[in-house]
């Protein structure tokens, strides 16, 4: 009987396919890679327009949540003039939580939706309807309250909001106060926290029984409205908030002043020399 030349259909001890090659080295088959024939040995990938089309859109996905967030949830604001010392300073930069009350587009006056009020003794930012400008107030009374000014002491309810007199305005964190300047600590809603006011206050249900002097203007009792809130900044005698423009409609609130991101003195130039550190990430009452 012939040999075979070939190897033969159904012979013992032979494996039929292309996996074996002359030489007995083991090939794995492969699937096509894309690439084409440029010379004899030579191969280049192909384009790939996938690959700058998923750059694109990983771009795209990081620049529209950024501006969710930034629309929806948190904004930076810098603190500019002494309306709310010794609370916040002339170069605090706040964050400010615009989730907390509702969602305030930009470039608006007011809240598309609102789903919260503010809590008495909140700080907030609020769209100002004297001048449309962003301004940081506290919040003194809420819908139902009644409100009054006498001689500069604020009355809430019937009663003086006036906790304790501290003390003449020291320096704090670089900060000098105006001669006579005079703080008190005052108490709102579940807030304690500091003013500033040119003179000290007494009032008639006082511990001491002593009337306060005349020391600034007086505001007739008014009650604050369904939908508003009744604003005014912590330095009382240089601040323009709800004694002079009204109460602010429920829907110009921004949102609520969380924490001190930064905090630098304006008066001197340079980045670090004239910055507060003391403040950074200090949290607002």
């Amino acid at each position: 009987m012939g040999s075979c030349l070939i190897p033969c259909v159904g012979s013992p001890g032979l494996l039929h396919g292309p996996r074996f090659m002359a030489k007995g080295k083991h090939t794995p088959s492969r699937p096509p890679t894309g690439k084409r024939r440029t010379g004899e040995g030579e191969s280049t990938a192909s384009p790939a327009p996938e690959s700058a089309w998923s750059n694109f859109r990983t771009i795209l996905v990081a620049l529209l949540v950024a501006l969710g967030i930034r629309v929806a949830l948190i904004e930076p604001f810098e603190i500019e003039g002494p309306s709310m010392e010794p609370t916040l300073l002339n170069g605090d930069r706040v964050v400010l939580a615009k989730y907390a009350y509702g969602l305030f587009l930009p470039f608006t006056k007011k809240a598309i939706l609102t789903w919260n009020e503010p809590n008495p003794g909140d700080v907030v930012i609020v769209k100002s309807p004297h001048d449309e400008l962003d301004i940081v107030k506290r919040v003194i009374g809420v819908p139902g309250d009644i409100i009054e000014v006498r001689s500069g002491a604020v009355y809430k309810n019937g009663r003086g909001i006036l906790d304790k007199k501290l003390g003449p305005c020291g320096e704090q964190d670089g900060e000098h106060f105006e001669e006579g300047c005079v703080w008190h600590q005052e108490k709102v809603g579940d807030h304690v926290y500091r003013t500033s006011q040119m003179g000290a206050l007494r009032f008639p249900d006082s511990p001491q029984g002593m009337a306060h002097a005349p020391l600034g203007d007086s505001f007739p009792a008014v009650e604050v409205p369904e939908g508003h809130v009744y604003v005014m900044g912590d330095h009382r005698d240089r601040s323009n908030d709800s004694r002079y423009f009204g109460m602010v409609p429920m829907g110009r609130v921004k949102g609520k002043a969380v924490f001190i991101h930064w905090s630098r003195d304006p008066s001197f130039r340079g980045v670090f020399v004239n910055s507060r550190w003391t403040r950074i990430f200090s949290f607002i009452d």
